[in-house]
């Protein structure tokens, strides 16, 4: 199955290709290729390799790892460029106390990801999605970047559903233990009001719920269950629907209207469409 945001993701390759031929001149090498000539794999983990120095100049937080050179490659919703700024909040929020989250987990390329940065680690990860797709869009989710040329909003309901096995399967690849893993299955609301496995408390957390009110009330919930330093990264904000970026920017306006509570970092577009959330008040 191909991940709609695949068009997206191969041009932020490109992007990451750019910035990583940057740091290998500043270590005195050139990579040439051939016109026509695709990035070989032994190019694009020499390039990773470089971008990763330049990285660990402000401070070596991102430890070596050749699992995770294999696992960049293979993302489809989550282009290297963006999954470069999760490696480095998991290293940051390592300390941190609390669980490590992804709330909407397609195929599981992202949650074998953030499962190979935490394995050395004691978290556990909680993973949620409903394994049926979208849920039906609301008036505060407009169409903004149409993927699949379906013409509405609506029309995206129950599209990009992936098998709950696929996810497992993708753990199981890597080695994670399957009790340091927990799968909360079903759409979100019902999710909340049900589940007696949610985590308690909650260091890391990558939002990819695509639409404003799953991702509304995943922003609730984070702000009972995370702590000062724990890192929030919501995806596609400013991308495919307009719901994502109105709820980050609500829950914000609400958040921080009496004090700082959180620092918002939204990059370059060129990296990816996503915000980066950093508690830095209780």
């Amino acid at each position: 199955m191909i991940n709609p945001k695949a068009v997206r993701t191969r041009r932020s390759y490109g992007i990451l290709k750019e910035v990583l031929m940057k740091a290998l001149a500043v270590l005195g090498y050139e990579l040439h290729q051939s016109s026509g000539q695709r990035l070989t794999f032994s190019n694009f983990v020499n390039l990773a390799q470089a971008y990763e120095q330049r990285l660990n100049e402000s401070g070596n937080l991102i430890v070596a790892n050749e699992n995770r050179l294999k696992l960049l490659p293979r993302l489809q919703g989550t282009p290297p460029s963006e999954a470069y700024f999760i490696v480095d909040a998991l290293a940051k929020c390592k300390d941190a106390r609390g669980d490590v989250c992804e709330f909407g987990v397609a195929q599981g390329e992202t949650s074998a990801l953030i499962s190979n940065e935490i394995q050395s680690s004691n978290n556990a990860l909680h993973l949620f999605d409903s394994f049926e797709g979208l849920p039906k869009p609301i008036e505060k989710d407009q169409l903004k970047d149409d993927m699949f040329s379906l013409g509405s909003m609506e029309a995206y309901t129950g599209t990009m559903s992936c098998p709950e096995e696929l996810v497992r399967t993708r753990l199981r690849a890597i080695s994670f233990p399957p009790q340091r893993f927990v799968i909360h299955k079903g759409f979100i609301d019902k999710v909340f009001r049900a589940d007696s496995s949610l985590p308690k408390e909650v260091s890391f957390a990558y939002v990819d719920f695509d639409l404003y009110e799953p991702i509304k009330l995943t922003l609730d919930f984070l702000h009972q269950t995370t702590s000062t330093g724990a890192i929030i990264i919501a995806d596609d904000y400013a991308f495919f629907s307009t719901g994502v970026k109105t709820a980050v920017d609500e829950s914000l306006e609400e958040k921080n209207s009496n004090a700082m509570i959180y620092e918002c970092l939204v990059p370059n577009t060129r990296y990816g469409c996503f915000a980066i959330l950093t508690k830095r008040g209780p």
